[in-house]
């Protein structure tokens, strides 16, 4: 039991080093960021790249809202990735009404794949890729674009996703997930120099960067995180813009949730597994502390499962001072990292209150959510590791969206 108390210092460790970083971005930096973007002189386009996959029900008010975005130079490629529903036809009905450009790709090949057929059709050098259930802000583009001015090696800006469906006890615990937990850890990996990931809803990309790494990976689950470590391996940044929101669908339901959270986990992994050679190698601390945090979690998880399972063979269950010493350790240890967590929810809740009004006294009823991200993370991490090992290199990675729920902003 020593040892698994010792095992739990890591996610406060964590949980600490997200906290310290929040505070550090939001005072050295975010404090400084203009609450409007420059509207004028707006010489550079964006290509909107919107994959879609059965999307019949959400397709069209994604490509309505884009259009309507009052972004001067902006183009829309929508591309149908072998969808089995009406996807194809109400996007070629809308087509009729509305200028876009649609690439209409009769098998399904994964997300992948549909964003480099996409990006062929593509005419700016800035390179925006959505979800098919994304409404973006309108002044989201201002505020991604302007960064790319200041800095040639930036490859992408990823945005601060908030969450449209919130009428299920889960969208409501996603809308507060994304609003402390995903903000805390992008805020405190900016600081440290490397971002783990875009977010593969909502990110401009420069083109040039997209080309230079090969393009989105047609083979791992998560394309997302697979070309964000391409971008780092190969002199690329990547930048948090908190201001850029948009507003995204998320499941409502266990079976959808854990069908996504997996898939997330099982793409992580293929990518450590990929790229974990090539990151000793690179001698660049900001790389290595992103090895560090995606390293030490799977181990993390691995040893405290291990740890768990043999303090359970091993325990005499007529020793009942035994059994309320271990349980006790196990109690006071799980109060102490929802004590920490509650501490980190409510500095980052307080944070990216500027961008969404979010009840700060929801933490109160919430507190025993950062415990349980913990136990999801582990869980996902122990059944998804197998199917990272299984990647097949070359072969192309496809999955289904899962439920959106009630579709409504």
């Amino acid at each position: 039991m020593k040892i698994f108390s010792l095992l739990l210092t890591y996610p406060l460790f964590m949980s600490l080093y997200w906290i310290v970083g929040t505070i550090y971005y939001a005072v050295f930096k975010e404090i400084k960021l203009k609450k409007l973007p420059n509207y004028d002189n707006q010489t550079e386009g964006i290509t909107f790249l919107i994959p879609c996959y059965n999307e019949e029900e959400t397709i069209e008010d994604t490509i309505k809202s884009i259009l309507e975005l009052r972004f001067p130079l902006k183009e829309v490629i929508v591309i149908n990735d072998g969808s089995s529903d009406n996807s194809e036809k109400v996007v070629m009905d809308l087509q009729e009404k509305l200028d876009f450009t649609f690439v209409n790709l009769k098998e399904n090949n994964g997300k992948a794949n549909a964003l480099n057929e996409g990006i062929k059709h593509a005419t700016y050098k800035y390179i925006m890729g959505i979800d098919a259930d994304t409404i973006v802000d309108e002044d989201a583009p201002y505020f991604m674009i302007e960064s790319f001015k200041h800095d040639p090696k930036l490859a992408a800006v990823t945005g601060n996703p908030r969450i449209r469906n919130k009428s299920s006890i889960l969208g409501k615990i996603q809308a507060i997930e994304y609003a402390s937990m995903v903000g805390s850890i992008k805020r405190a990996q900016s600081i440290a120099g490397k971002i783990n990931t875009i977010s593969g809803v909502f990110t401009l990309f420069r083109k040039e960067a997209i080309i230079q790494v090969g393009g989105w990976d047609i083979d791992m689950i998560t394309e997302d995180i697979a070309i964000s470590w391409k971008f780092h391996l190969n002199g690329w940044r990547i930048k948090y813009e908190p201001r850029a929101l948009c507003w995204m669908l998320v499941p409502e339901t266990i079976g959808g949730l854990w069908k996504q959270r997996i898939r997330w986990a099982q793409g992580g992994q293929e990518v450590l597994i990929r790229d974990f050679k090539q990151s000793l190698k690179t001698f660049n601390l900001a790389q290595y502390l992103l090895l560090f945090e995606q390293t030490v979690s799977l181990l993390w998880v691995y040893s405290v499962v291990i740890l768990l399972a043999l303090s359970v063979i091993n325990t005499d269950f007529l020793d009942i001072s035994f059994l309320q010493y271990q349980f006790t350790i196990i109690i006071l240890s799980a109060l102490l990292l929802t004590f920490i967590n509650t501490i980190q929810f409510a500095i980052s809740l307080f944070i990216d209150s500027a961008y969404e009004k979010i009840n700060l006294f929801t933490i109160i009823f919430l507190s025993w959510y950062p415990t349980l991200y913990w136990v999801l993370n582990a869980l996902v991490a122990i059944f998804a590791f197998p199917k990272a090992l299984k990647r097949k290199k070359g072969a192309y990675a496809t999955w289904s969206s899962p439920d959106r729920g009630n579709i409504k902003r």
